[in-house]
């Protein structure tokens, strides 16, 4: 009984918790609403982009046969370029046929050449073009996990200079650091910060959209939301997300508590013992977890976050 009454008055706190927190912020994420066109490249802050697109039907590469299609424009992940007076130093690079245009949109800003590679995390939306990258002689810089799930994936291009918790690459007088701040979308995700700029590139860790938790690549929801944390740390004022338009921090932090607010109702599914199997598809998800009050019911990402459903309730289930 006592034990019982416990995880009530838990459950309790927790919710009144984010409803104060809810009570700053908009629960609902007005998510952006993409048009089909060539990808593109936009000013961020001085000495600072973000390349943008191609925005494309169906999914990150366009439709394929027998894939599927939610309605909606996607775009693969964001890159950013710092410029400086000796070279760009350069965040992700999307798919592999999507290198050259990327390095034109460069050319266009600056003559200077690409001196370093810098990736959020391993997923081919983001970084399966390392190896066109690295044949220019360019060097690519990663978290040691970051490799390891490339290597796991048999994906080529593998960084080949990593660090553990932290690094820097200095280029011109520029800096620009490297975090490892815990596991979330996957175990590997890296938050690149320019502290000149009190900006940060966070991957998919915040997206205009729903998050992604990737199991098999080491994510998790629960360790997602302390990571969060520790990048709501991190003295910055502007975030360049995975996929998207460029936000704030206080973005950021709206993006938290709807994430614990997701996290807790599926808590509660749990502790009244609904069953796995009645969140499995995407609208009894929508339903039980209230994903319209999110914003999540139908954006980018909410096709590929309900490919982890189930684990994500596991999770749930295991923490209890």
């Amino acid at each position: 009984m006592r034990i019982s009454l416990a995880i009530a008055c838990a459950a309790v706190v927790a919710l009144l918790s984010v409803g104060a927190l809810t009570q700053q912020f908009p629960l609902k994420q007005d998510v952006e609403r993409l048009a089909q066109g060539p990808m593109r490249v936009d000013r961020v802050k001085e000495g600072l982009y973000v390349i943008r697109g191609p925005f494309l039907k169906c999914g990150t590469r366009g439709c394929r046969p027998n894939g599927p299609d939610d309605g909606l424009i996607h775009e693969p992940g964001d890159v950013a370029m710092r410029i400086t007076p000796a070279g760009v130093i350069l965040i992700d690079d999307k798919y592999p046929e999507n290198v050259a245009d990327v390095l034109t949109l460069v050319k266009s800003i600056t003559p200077l050449p690409v001196k370093y590679l810098l990736n959020t995390h391993h997923h081919g939306d983001h970084v399966s073009g390392n190896a066109n990258i690295r044949e220019m002689g360019v060097d690519v810089i990663a978290h040691k996990n970051i490799r390891e799930n490339f290597l796991r994936i048999r994906q080529p291009g593998e960084p080949n200079i990593t660090f553990a918790d932290q690094g820097a690459v200095y280029l011109g007088g520029v800096e620009v650091q490297m975090f490892y701040l815990g596991r979330g979308h996957t175990n590997g995700d890296t938050v690149i910060y320019f502290p000149d700029l009190k900006t940060v590139h966070t991957g998919d860790l915040i997206i205009d959209g729903m998050p992604v938790i990737d199991y098999p690549g080491g994510g998790s929801a629960l360790e997602f939301v302390k990571t969060i944390d520790n990048l709501l740390k991190i003295d910055f004022d502007t975030m360049i997300p995975g996929h998207g338009r460029v936000m704030t921090k206080d973005e950021v932090r709206a993006y938290k508590v709807r994430f614990e607010t997701m996290n807790e109702r599926m808590r509660d599914l749990v502790r009244r013992n609904v069953p796995k199997d009645q969140v499995a598809t995407l609208e009894q998800a929508r339903t039980q977890l209230k994903l319209a009050d999110l914003g999540w019911d139908n954006s980018v990402s909410t096709t590929a976050w309900l490919g982890s459903i189930g684990r994500y309730y596991d999770e749930m289930a295991a923490a209890q």
